[in-house]
């Protein structure tokens, strides 16, 4: 009898995932820093595009994430990471990718609508912060609305789910866009409390990270990893 895929992982799995990134980071801080920081500025580079900068970031943010599987698999099977694993999303499966991105590109958007039609104008309050706005004139526009800003939340979650091992079903999984972001859902449902517990202990190292601006050099590829190994737990075939 096949085994149903995504499994079910325990809890700790989520912890396990963080120790598992640190010790692959490890082995090449050089190599995924310097990708880092390029996978950085190309996002900085796309949001100053008129128009057109937010679409293509989410588009084109999977491509360069399945970069980073392919890299992360790489130093897991005791190899280097070398720059055309960086580039295996171009190189390979660049459509279905791309896809993952268009759509959530949508269903975000359709969230933001719709979050506008009850109230809440996210774009407005970006335009506002982005503008200089003080954060006591902000509060005060979200004011009465913490019901709405729970209610979008809740659905963004989701969304997200369903891109976070897309990348790697796409690459490693061949499978089509709709097919990885419905997996990645019901990985991310089924293992909720492992993710729970991997997003705990992320969110301190993010913070800690965000002090010496360098530190996401590393805080970023540590998560990026336990998506790597979040796969691999859930996916991954098993000899």
């Amino acid at each position: 009898m096949s085994e149903e895929l995504p499994r079910r992982v325990p809890a700790r799995a989520g912890l396990d995932w963080v120790t598992g990134a640190f010790r692959l980071f490890i082995k090449s801080p050089l190599m995924l820093g310097a990708a880092t920081a390029l996978f950085l500025g190309a996002l900085l580079i796309l949001q100053l595009i008129p128009y057109a900068g937010a679409g293509l970031t989410e588009i084109l943010t999977p491509l360069m994430l399945a970069g980073f599987m392919r890299a992360f698999r790489a130093i897991d099977e005791g190899g280097e990471p070398e720059l055309p694993h960086f580039a295996a999303g171009f190189r390979n499966h660049a459509l279905p990718l791309a896809m993952v991105g268009a759509i959530y590109l949508g269903v975000l958007l359709a969230i933001l609508w719709l979050m506008k039609q009850l109230g809440v104008d996210y774009q407005a309050m970006m335009q506002a912060i982005q503008q200089g706005a003080a954060p006591e004139q902000v509060a005060q526009g979200l004011e009465g609305k913490g019901v709405l800003l729970l209610v979008g939340l809740g659905l963004v979650i989701p969304a997200v789910a369903a891109t976070w091992y897309a990348p790697a079903l796409v690459l490693f999984g061949n499978a089509t866009s709709l097919q990885a972001m419905g997996l990645s859902l019901k990985a991310c449902l089924r293992n909720w409390v492992a993710l729970l517990a991997n997003g705990l202990v992320l969110i301190p190292v993010f913070l800690l990270a965000l002090v010496p601006v360098v530190g996401m050099l590393i805080a970023v590829p540590v998560m990026l990893g336990t998506a790597y190994l979040g796969y691999q737990s859930m996916f991954a075939s098993r000899s």
